[in-house]
């Protein structure tokens, strides 16, 4: 049997619908069998750009408080650096010594500013330890105190050891000495 051109033109005039669909099938099917290797490569890229999307929709969400964030961190900054010494500015430095020992009570055997230690290893060198050894003699209360004062004061301190013992081995002598190891905060 065979297939003359006006059999097709006929059926064609005759249903056009279903020869229309047949086509559209036939390039779909076509092109699903020539773009089946993009898929993974478009699925990928839909997901990658996801992805930003949504951080840019959080960065936009979160950028409403950032001035106030930039201000709490500069205030923040300010009042670290405000509590810094300076390890060059070693009379300064022992003065603030001085003021404990004439707040508390207490007397000062030994007061050692030892070279700074970068505190920041490997990082930049924006902040240094700078390191103190005291021998302080006094009563147990004024030691505490001056313990108290030492830690929470201006600069931020870190004791490293302490030692407290009697001066001496007489019970009626009420007097101790507390020897230390700390480390202020500074800038070099």
């Amino acid at each position: 049997m065979s297939i003359k051109n006006e059999d097709v033109v006929s059926a064609l005039k005759k249903y056009p619908l279903i020869f229309t669909c047949a086509l559209v099938s036939a390039i779909t099917m076509v092109a699903i069998y020539y773009r089946r290797d993009e898929m993974p490569v478009a699925t990928a890229a839909l997901d990658e750009k996801s992805s930003l999307s949504e951080r840019l929709k959080l960065n936009i969400v979160n950028s409403a408080q950032l001035a106030e964030q930039r201000d709490a961190l500069i205030a923040a900054n300010a009042a670290v650096a405000a509590r810094l010494i300076k390890a060059s500015e070693l009379a300064k430095n022992q003065q603030y010594f001085y003021r404990l020992e004439a707040e508390t009570g207490t007397k000062y055997k030994d007061l050692k500013q030892l070279p700074p230690t970068p505190s920041i290893k490997g990082g930049s060198n924006a902040y240094v330890a700078v390191p103190y050894t005291l021998v302080v003699e006094g009563g147990y209360s004024q030691l505490l105190s001056f313990m108290r004062r030492l830690e929470n004061g201006s600069p931020f301190c870190h004791v490293s050891s302490a030692n407290l013992a009697r001066e001496t081995s007489d019970i009626s002598n009420q007097l101790l000495v507390l020897n230390l190891s700390i480390e202020l905060l500074g800038q070099p």
